[in-house]
């Protein structure tokens, strides 16, 4: 099927794709712009309005994931979507978009040049409706069954406890696919819906590599260089905890590409997070000349003693 066509499927079509089928009422119709990726795939869903370390986090794991040959799909929203589809381009990785509307009204508007990007880096984007049918509230339960059953694994980063993106978890549950949560801090209302998932019976997602069956990165700081992107976070921070907010003010950094670099050294353990969304440096060897603060790093390294 050539990349840049739009088709329309119907289910008696060979290039149906037969994962629909799953669906509590299968579409008797599909459209398909670009080409459906083949291999393993992933959905990666989350709250509209997630943190920036939640950003990060879908961002780093649709990369990560896209380098290893799967695929990530997404429904496209604002937010914990977006990052998905995001990290896959980053890593010139493909990304399909599910629509909740026709190909003709995108929603939302401004991720037209993300969906697009899709397109270019050889993904696509798959809709139940027509190019003419615009978005509705019931379309997009209808699009995260969909979202759902195309997939194998389905990961929510971020969701408070009534959030569309337990929608699609439900529906992979029903169809027996495997369900992944991120943890968050019991006062999280952000994190609520991710606990749930957990009790029913979602399997907890605290590191990227863990979907590859790879063990938690070890730290062992002497063998790795900085980039000069990471150095200068770890130096707008070695002074003291600060809010990646502050860490943008200090290096020119746009957030996305700010929590992207922060993950990357939380999960290699040179900086970690505080419990007030702070972060600090692990160790002074990271900060530049008279950058290091030698009494956070003492109670830092109390902390990674006892942290098991």
């Amino acid at each position: 099927m050539p990349a840049q066509f739009r088709v329309e499927l119907s289910d008696d079509h060979p290039d149906f794709p037969i994962e629909a089928r799953c669906m509590s009422r299968p579409p008797k119709t599909v459209y398909i712009h670009g080409e459906l990726p083949r291999g393993r795939r992933i959905a990666i869903v989350g709250t509209r309005h997630p943190s920036p370390c939640a950003l990060g986090f879908a961002r780093g794991l649709a990369s990560c994931l896209c380098k290893e040959g799967w695929s990530v799909w997404s429904g496209g929203a604002a937010g914990v979507d977006s990052a998905a589809h995001q990290g896959a381009i980053d890593a010139g990785g493909k990304t399909v978009v599910v629509m909740g509307s026709g190909f003709d009204h995108l929603y939302p508007v401004d991720n037209a040049k993300l969906f697009q990007q899709a397109i270019e880096y050889g993904g696509a984007w798959l809709s139940l409706y027509p190019p003419h049918h615009p978005a509705q509230r019931w379309t997009f339960l209808a699009r995260n069954e969909l979202l759902a059953a195309m997939v194998e694994h389905v990961v929510v980063v971020q969701a408070p406890i009534r959030s569309g993106a337990r929608s699609t978890m439900a529906a992979a549950r029903r169809m027996g696919k495997t369900t992944w949560a991120v943890p968050g801090s019991p006062w999280d209302t952000l994190a609520e819906g991710c606990m749930r998932e957990i009790e029913l019976g979602a399997k907890p997602l605290v590191f990227p590599q863990q979907m590859l069956g790879l063990r938690r990165p070890t730290a062992q700081p002497q063998q790795h260089k900085l980039s000069d992107a990471e150095q200068a976070v770890v130096n707008s921070i070695a002074k003291g905890p600060t809010h990646l907010d502050g860490i943008c003010d200090v290096t020119g950094l746009a957030v996305g590409e700010a929590s992207a670099l922060v993950l990357s050294l939380t999960l290699r353990r040179v900086v970690k997070e505080a419990s007030d969304g702070r972060f600090f440096v692990v160790s002074n060897q990271w900060a530049g000349p008279s950058q290091a603060n030698d009494t956070l790093v003492k109670d830092t390294w109390d902390e990674e003693t006892i942290d098991t």
